[in-house]
């Protein structure tokens, strides 16, 4: 059975070694802590606000949010299937299938994505990055509160 690894940018054992590396600097747990974690929202909330496409720290290369359009067929062992995400309230209250169209978006769709290609490790291929549960929602949020955030965001290279 698997192991789940668990691995936090706020964990006793970075702040151990961060007290290691720099002994001048006294901070509680609690308050390196909370720097930290202020630090990861201030960035998330530029990247949704701005729609940028920033570096990461350490040669991690590139996060942003990706703008794409879906296709609506996909051919699969030479049958065409419909590639449409499904509405399953609606569903349930048609009682047939019905699709999301995304018209409030124009058909497009959103969310984080992190550019491999510019990262400086060996095997970055091995490796994906998803975004947590707040921070996939927040996308849906701004682009709700306000539709200027669908026009922000850009359809980058991949």
């Amino acid at each position: 059975m698997r192991v789940a690894v668990e691995w936090r940018s706020a964990s006793k054992e970075n702040y151990a070694l961060f007290c290691k590396k720099f002994p001048n600097i006294k901070l509680s747990y609690v308050e390196w802590e909370i720097i930290i974690y202020s630090f990861n929202d201030m960035f998330r909330e530029h990247i949704l606000e701005t729609g940028d496409k920033e570096k990461l720290p350490m040669g991690l290369g590139d996060i942003s949010i990706i703008k794409k359009k879906r296709r609506k067929t996909k051919t699969y062992n030479g049958e065409e299937h419909v590639n449409l995400p499904i509405d399953w309230q609606k569903t349930k209250e048609k009682g047939k299938v019905i699709y999301n169209f995304n018209y409030h978006t124009e058909g497009f769709f959103f969310g984080w994505h992190w550019f491999k290609k510019s990262a400086r490790f060996k095997h970055s291929n091995l490796w994906f990055f998803k975004a947590g549960r707040v921070t996939s929602r927040l996308i849906n949020h701004f682009i709700k509160v306000d539709p200027k955030y669908q026009h922000i965001y850009r359809e980058w290279q991949i």
